[in-house]
């Protein structure tokens, strides 16, 4: 960039970088001047732009980690006096600490580790997790898994538990000895250790019993359920009734009494009781206090049993309790006491109920028909005050509502057909319906 410099050779000085350009003296020092570790002693811009940086690693450059040289069967001056390895020292090394080093038993000297040039790889290749994998060693691995595959099969169907799919599952694999682990564990490959899940699979999480918004509230965070999600149900069919149920159970009810107590007597002593902070202190108080009121109403019924006497009526004779009573007791016709929880019969209708007549077994309206209407269940005849047939009027009932059924259908077809004729099609629309209701009330007032 070039820049006039007619009048301004007095004002700012243009300096010029180590390729020859230019660089605009307007730009601030702290841009212009590099950084002290790239020791450049003249002003650039050259450390702003992109460094293209010659790097031949790749993934394929790879290096044998964890590599040991050959066996040292002598300690040297200035090794490891754990081990007796000469690539580091006491406070670096991962084997285990002896009760007597490698420097004063001579035992046991654990080889060199050699040490390899990364200086060539990039960021990516040193740290690269496969690293050294030949996959050539996979086909073995495989084999070995098929082989092991086998034997539990061969070990399941002498056990008669050899499943339906004949895949096995993760959960079910055995640790070799033939003892299956549970399906309630699962391995952490964090801490290389067994945890037990909080549930199985075939368990329904508590917030699925009721998909209902305004039902109980599940906190996510938790994973807690606090009320009973169905209150409406019967206790007998209530598979979870709540955590509060649990809560509100054992000594919980004694905590909650204890920060009560400690609420109250801190708001009235102005003392500082915490069942949070000061737990110890709170329990302490809590059972001295309580201790100290047991004692002060047992001194005060003895003042009172001293001074008014009665203390042999607290302990009443059994034979009176079990004789002789005031309490009235009402006995009803067959001699027994009335029990008052006893359901009252209910009071019936003014109409008459479950009275037949005309030999028939059922009620008037006990049955109904399209074509009949209502009538008598056992005979099926649609007449009120008629007299019973029984099968014999079942069966005329049924053939009389069969040819209505029929005289209809014919009455239809022919109203349609002279509708047709008579009327355009979306007249025929509207009053299609009425020659249908009277044929129907026709038929049944026949």
């Amino acid at each position: 960039m070039s820049f006039n410099k007619k009048g301004r050779e007095d004002l700012m000085q243009i300096t010029n970088d180590e390729d020859g350009r230019e660089i605009n003296p307007h730009m601030p020092q702290y841009i212009i001047n590099a950084p002290w570790y790239l020791k450049e002693s003249t002003p650039s811009l050259k450390h702003q732009r992109i460094r293209k940086q010659q790097n031949t690693s790749t993934f394929d450059n790879w290096y044998q980690r964890g590599s040991k040289g050959p066996n040292n069967f002598k300690f040297k001056k200035g090794a490891c006096t754990n081990c007796g390895s000469t690539t580091h020292q006491s406070k670096d090394c991962c084997e285990r600490p002896r009760q007597i080093g490698a420097k004063f038993s001579n035992t046991d000297i654990q080889p060199d580790d050699i040490v390899l040039n990364v200086q060539g790889l990039n960021y990516d290749a040193k740290r690269d997790r496969w690293n050294g994998y030949d996959p050539e060693t996979y086909k073995s691995q495989i084999q070995e898994y098929e082989i092991l595959e086998e034997k539990r099969k061969e070990t399941r169907l002498q056990e008669g538990q050899q499943t339906e799919s004949g895949n096995l599952d993760d959960e079910f694999k055995d640790n070799g000895t033939g003892e299956h682990q549970t399906q309630m564990t699962t391995r952490d490959p964090r801490t290389k250790t067994m945890t037990r899940n909080l549930r199985i699979r075939e368990d329904r999480a508590n917030y699925l019993l009721n998909l209902d918004v305004n039902s109980a509230y599940f906190d996510p965070k938790s994973r807690s359920l606090r009320e009973n999600p169905n209150p409406h149900l019967p206790p007998e069919k209530q598979v979870f009734k709540g955590l509060n149920q649990i809560r509100l159970t054992g000594e919980t009810l004694q905590m909650y009494e204890q920060e009560r107590f400690a609420w109250q007597y801190a708001e009235q002593h102005n003392l500082n009781l915490n069942t949070v902070s000061l737990p110890t202190l709170t329990e302490k108080t809590y059972k001295q206090i309580k201790a100290k009121k047991e004692e002060q109403k047992i001194g005060r019924a003895e003042s009172l049993f001293d001074r008014y006497g009665g203390e042999e009526h607290l302990n009443p004779q059994i034979d009176l309790l079990l004789g002789q009573t005031e309490r009235f007791v009402e006995y009803e016709e067959d001699g027994l006491p009335k029990n008052p929880l006893k359901k009252k019969d209910l009071t019936k209708s003014k109409y008459l109920e479950d009275f037949f007549y005309g030999d028939h077994t059922s009620v008037w309206g006990s049955w109904w028909s399209d074509v009949l209407g209502w009538g008598y269940d056992c005979c099926y005849s649609n007449e009120k005050h008629s007299v019973c047939l029984g099968e014999k009027g079942r069966r005329l009932q049924l053939n009389k509502e069969a040819r209505l059924k029929r005289e209809i259908e014919e009455d239809l077809q022919k109203a349609q057909i002279q509708d047709q004729k008579s009327s355009p099609q979306h007249q025929h629309q509207n009053q299609h319906q009425q020659p249908q209701q009277q044929i129907i009330q026709q038929a049944q007032q026949q």
